[in-house]
């Protein structure tokens, strides 16, 4: 029987942690990856005044503008789509047979919504926890814990 491969994704929409070598054997490299945005406040996305318009009836009130998307999804889904791509990369490699994903409970649905049926087909665990700030080790046990009792159930 063929040695599996687990990797998990923990992240939180702005960082990501991978850690592969989950399946009792050598401990290997972790790849952290963060987003390019530099803030993920929208306090401080949309510091700059919105514009204004004039009413379409007679009194001429003018009001402001709402904007038209939500700058921190549009980076958390592009940071998503860039971290699923990483994943797919290393799954067409060879280097990952199995995936587990903790994420914040929005992330989680930003990942769902743009995992490739390669990635969803090796798919093994996925919970809304977000993990990211745990120590590497406690992260670790935390993971290989949960895939334990994923097995068990």
């Amino acid at each position: 029987m063929a040695q599996h491969k687990t990797w998990a994704l923990v992240t939180n929409g702005v960082h990501a942690r991978l850690l592969s070598g989950l399946d009792g054997g050598e401990i290997a490299d972790r790849m952290e990856l963060f987003t390019k945005g530099e803030s993920p406040h929208l306090r401080d996305i949309l510091s700059d005044r919105p514009g204004r318009s004039f009413s379409s009836d007679a009194s001429g009130r003018r009001s402001a503008m709402e904007p038209g998307s939500d700058p921190i999804l549009s980076d958390m889904e592009e940071f998503a789509q860039e971290t699923l791509d990483t994943l797919e990369a290393e799954l067409r490699a060879g280097h990952l047979t199995r995936l587990a994903i903790f994420a914040a409970p929005k992330m989680l649905g930003v990942l769902r919504k743009k995992m490739p049926a390669s990635l969803s087909d090796v798919l093994v665990l996925e919970r809304d926890l977000n993990l990211i700030n745990l120590p590497e080790a406690e992260l670790r046990d935390a993971v290989i814990g949960a895939l334990q009792e994923e097995r068990e159930a």
